[in-house]
């Protein structure tokens, strides 16, 4: 089978770098086409991408075609290939905010489409991802989608109208945490440590948490309660951090990531 990637940008370079580090693809069978060659050729040198000259040439050579442009530039893309499309193979979305049937007005009747959310950790093959489908994409096409997208992470398969609130907390929240680390570290550097080890003790604090969050059965709260000993210093940064509204700040900040996706 020979997978084709139109458009290599940053997800797409990690989802093809956890193909050809999971041994279960040949890089014989990666193709690629990106406007800007220098993309192109950097995939081609490190992980043996076939590059093609257009994104017809690539749907003319591809089994399974991934669409990993931008949103906006989706629609002029689909004018162009859509109709070369054969229900023979298998459609892959990563694209924002487009349901499956806007890509169903673009392609041939019963060309199977498999949407995907995956997110930037993908880079260090942490990512969660989101899959669902179309109708004309069965337990086969899915089971492609599985296999590309577990490669760089976890996948869950949901229904298609909570996209919107998975974008918000399987990707787009992932901003959050970073500016959180990058908070903790300028308290660090504020309390005196040096920028460097401030920012690796914020971001080792945030992936332990995490890891006890992810293995543990108890709800984060009752972790957080072991944290907080009566009238100690934990509960008092606690404390200040709700009466700033931090719970709701982040509510309220996926809540705009989700009024947002729906619009685009």
């Amino acid at each position: 089978m020979k997978y084709g990637f139109i458009g290599l940008g940053n997800m797409a370079g990690a989802i093809i770098s956890g193909m050809a580090a999971s041994g279960k693809f040949k890089n014989d069978n990666i193709y690629g086409y990106n406007r800007s060659e220098g993309k192109t050729n950097a995939l081609r040198d490190r992980h043996g991408l076939i590059p093609c000259k257009s994104a017809a040439e690539l749907v003319s050579k591809c089994d399974v075609i991934v669409l990993a442009v931008k949103p906006q530039v989706m629609p002029s893309l689909l004018e162009d290939i859509g109709a070369l499309i054969k229900k023979e193979q298998t459609v892959i979305t990563i694209a924002a905010g487009k349901g499956c049937e806007w890509y169903d007005s673009y392609l041939a009747e019963d060309v199977p489409l498999v949407r995907v959310m995956p997110n930037i950790n993908a880079k260090v093959k942490a990512a969660v991802s989101a899959i669902c489908a179309n109708s004309a994409a069965g337990d086969e096409e899915i089971k492609i989608a599985d296999g590309i997208f577990s490669t760089v992470g976890k996948v869950y398969h949901i229904e298609e109208n909570m996209f919107p609130a998975f974008s918000a907390i399987g990707g787009a929240s992932g901003a959050f945490v970073l500016m959180y680390i990058d908070a903790l570290s300028e308290a660090g550097v504020r309390a005196g440590f040096a920028r460097p080890l401030a920012e690796e003790l914020a971001t080792a604090t945030v992936i332990g948490s995490g890891l006890l969050a992810m293995e543990s059965d108890e709800h984060p709260v009752a972790l957080m309660n072991r944290v907080c000993s009566p009238a100690g210093t934990t509960i008092e940064g606690v404390c200040k951090l709700r009466e700033l509204g931090f719970e709701s700040a982040v509510q309220q900040g996926i809540q705009a990531i989700i009024d947002k996706d729906r619009l685009l």
